[in-house]
């Protein structure tokens, strides 16, 4: 059998490595500590968790992921560092965190039981979040549970802030205030860590205790409406024109025929769509840049296409477009428009977008 011949991706998200080191170097900084773990979970929010994840290796503690699976993509991919797994423990996949060595979370008194011996684990604690973690109400039981599992090793503990992303809230005082009685209860000689992007960026008259956890600042985005300048946006999305075309005066476009042109001009398709992670909801919103030039999308955005309109000649096929960063708009301006966040702009980045990597001096390609 021959082997399939091998095309051009359509489009390409890259991804400035040194840019990533400026925001870990600046988010240690803010929160006056050196012991990040980075959070690399749903393929490091669109960048690549392997590649994301060997870069910065060496300079952070170490990672965390939601699942198992993701834990051993990691370790398959040559990271050695320490990987903590958010997602709670089954009999399923129990012997995956002895034989790659992952760190375990333990969210429920009965996860001990779940857990073959010599397994690493982090508490995870409910502070008030409401999603996962054991009650402060349950200590005594905790206290009991980490005694008769002696065999397993607690390696740390965590709470979650449920609304960091708000500068200033109430509540994240009293969840703060709630794990630092927690701590000071439990006496347990491991790291403890609460704070995530939001909490870092956003809070600077809290303790971040012994450690922070980042993944949306790695890209270069907080949390929430309020964005600090300090953060460089990582990634860039680019295309080019596959096509350009006449359209006439009131001939409607796309799907539904949502928009009519308003004069002559010129639609340049793009062969991005919502299947690569553009929000179907930007239809005749977004406005992406060609050479430089903003212009409009146009009718709905399709599975693979995106119009745009063009009231002059000018733009030829093959000409590049930024889809998102660079001179386009930023991915929190996207979620904003759309009618979503940032993580979900960044992680719903699909399959079919090559990924490359650029350092200084370093140039590489991920497909």
């Amino acid at each position: 059998m021959s082997e399939l011949p091998v095309t051009r991706a359509v489009s390409t998200v890259v991804i400035d490595l040194d840019a990533m080191d400026r925001n870990l170097e600046q988010m240690k900084r803010k929160a006056r500590t050196n012991q990040v773990l980075a959070v690399v979970k749903a393929n490091a929010y669109g960048h690549g968790a392997i590649e994301v994840a060997r870069w910065l290796e060496g300079k952070v503690a170490g990672f965390a992921v939601a699942t198992v699976d993701e834990g051993v993509q990691l370790r398959n991919g040559g990271v050695q560092s320490p990987i903590l797994v958010f997602g709670p423990p089954c009999r399923s996949n129990r012997g995956a965190y002895t034989e790659y060595r992952l760190m375990a979370t333990v969210s429920h008194l009965d996860h001990f039981e779940q857990l073959p011996a010599g397994t690493s684990y982090h508490i995870n604690l409910d502070t008030g979040m409401r999603r996962l973690g054991i009650c402060p109400e349950e200590l005594a039981t905790l206290k009991e549970q980490i005694a008769r599992f002696s065999e397993l090793q607690c390696a740390g503990i965590y709470s979650h802030y449920a609304t960091a992303d708000e500068p200033e809230s109430v509540r994240v005082f009293e969840q703060y205030e709630q794990f630092k009685s927690v701590r000071s209860k439990l006496a347990l000689k491991v790291p403890f860590h609460m704070s995530n992007t939001a909490a870092v960026m956003h809070y600077d008259s809290i303790d971040h205790f012994d450690m922070i956890r980042v993944g949306i600042g790695l890209a270069g985005f907080t949390p929430g409406r309020t964005q600090h300048e300090a953060l460089e946006p990582v990634m860039c999305w680019k295309t080019t024109v596959a096509q350009v075309r006449p359209v006439q005066k009131r001939e409607p476009v796309s799907y539904g025929g949502t928009w009519k042109a308003p004069q002559d001009g010129y639609l340049l398709t793009l062969p991005v769509g919502y299947a690569d992670g553009l929000p179907r909801s930007l239809s005749n919103k977004l406005r992406v840049t060609v050479n430089g030039v903003s212009f409009p999308s146009v009718g709905n955005i399709t599975m693979d296409y995106t119009m745009l309109y063009s009231e002059s000649e000018g733009v030829q096929a093959g000409d590049e477009v930024h889809l998102m960063g660079g001179t386009g708009w930023r991915a929190n301006r996207i979620a904003e428009q759309s009618g979503s966040i940032t993580h979900e702009i960044l992680c719903r980045l699909g399959s079919r977008i090559q990924r490359k990597y650029r350092a200084e001096g370093r140039q590489k390609n991920e497909s």
